[in-house]
């Protein structure tokens, strides 16, 4: 059993401590551009602007701004602002949601390969974990529904679902998305789901969040990823399940306690903003999907990749000839494209996937010169 202070090291945090502020080209980012702050505000209302120019800089309610929390309650339908806590950032929503719905000994299930939190963080609750894996097909993936189903046994107490996948892109469809938390009820088992890239799907249409199929499933939203805003570090849960919340608002008061008040009133405006900043993402990603089909097709020699169903990002694949130049040693191929090019990517062992995969980011302005830079560098 591990405990939350014998948690291993957040690799991929690691790794962008060390490259993620230093080089030009962050092309293993998740989160999509950004925008600057004055772009936000002429978002906002004249009342939201009011606010922010006469906010105070004390303490904030525990349970987050009301006007937030009413705001993110809009994007699930049949739920309110009481059915939302807010956090910093997604990372912190996990960990409160892990902490209230697990004990030590419990059974859960997760995707594989993922982002590290979501399976080291219910092991750091106690919980045995079992994988299943995304399916492969060559460079493409499949959402693993099958075999998910088969794993929702009576005895296990939580499905962790992250839907779109981080780092495949995968998604489940709305059928699929409903069977599985109908199983889930019925066989007694808490589905808590990070929702994190929803409304960034590209083949298939948006499904519900799973906090609109079942009161008791906690699903997980944040600034980041579909606004573009990861710098605000607000996140939050909804759940139906009251008891839930509860707890999870109680382990908070011993973490964070509150969220920052310009990051309260900022989020606001962006969630507000929803349909405007969602769309400004998907249309930047879809450009940048075109460019990287192109890419691939022009330089099989460096990159294989293929379209994700969902999300900013991908597991590609360095190409055998570039591999084979570099004495077949994935991690020269990617220091190589740090010193010669100031392209960064994230490492495919990061998510447990095999060290000549990465994960790449598409949702960046400045793609096409990283395109560049690569094709330079060879």
């Amino acid at each position: 059993m591990t405990r939350l202070g014998d948690v291993p090291d957040f690799e991929l945090e690691r790794f962008f401590d060390r490259f993620e502020f230093d080089l030009p080209y962050q092309m293993g980012s998740s989160d999509p551009e950004t925008l600057p702050l004055a772009e936000l505000l002429e978002l906002a209302d004249p009342a939201q602007r009011r606010r922010w120019d006469g906010l105070r800089l004390g303490y904030r309610t525990a349970a987050g701004d009301p006007d937030l929390r009413a705001a993110i309650a809009a994007l699930y339908p049949g739920r309110s602002a009481e059915n939302v806590l807010v956090a910093v950032g997604a990372a912190e929503a996990l960990l409160l949601s892990f902490a209230a719905g697990l004990t030590p000994g419990d059974r859960a299930v997760a995707l594989a390969p993922a982002y590290q939190s979501l399976h080291e963080m219910p092991r750091a609750m106690g919980a045995e974990l079992e994988l299943v894996p995304v399916e492969r097909d060559g460079d493409a993936w499949r959402f693993p529904f099958e075999r998910l189903m088969e794993a929702l046994r009576p005895g296990v107490a939580m499905l962790v679902l992250n839907t779109p996948h981080n780092p495949t892109g995968v998604a489940a469809a709305a059928d699929q998305l409903a069977a599985i938390v109908a199983r889930c009820d019925s066989a007694g088992i808490r589905v808590v789901s990070d929702e994190v890239y929803r409304g960034l799907e590209w083949s298939l249409e948006t499904p519900p969040s799973v906090t609109g199929l079942s009161d008791r499933a906690v699903a997980v939203g944040v600034t980041s990823k579909v606004y573009g805003l990861a710098g605000l570090r607000i996140g939050w849960l909804v759940t139906g399940d009251r008891a839930l919340r509860a707890r999870a608002m109680a382990i908070k008061d011993y973490t964070t306690l509150c969220a920052a008040g310009p990051s309260e009133v900022l989020a606001t405006i962006a969630v507000r903003a929803h349909a405007t900043l969602r769309d400004r993402t998907r249309d930047r990603c879809e450009a940048n999907m075109r460019r990287l089909d192109a890419f691939a097709a022009a330089r099989p020699d460096l990159v294989a990749w293929h379209r994700p169903a969902a999300a900013t990002i991908a597991v590609a694949r360095i190409a055998g000839p570039l591999l084979a130049r570099h004495g077949g040693d994935p991690e020269a191929v990617l220091a190589h494209w740090r010193d010669a090019a100031g392209v960064v990517v994230a490492p495919g062992p990061a998510f447990g996937c095999r060290p000549d995969q990465f994960r790449l980011g598409f949702g960046r302005a400045d793609l096409p010169a990283a395109l560049d830079a690569l094709a330079a560098a060879g």
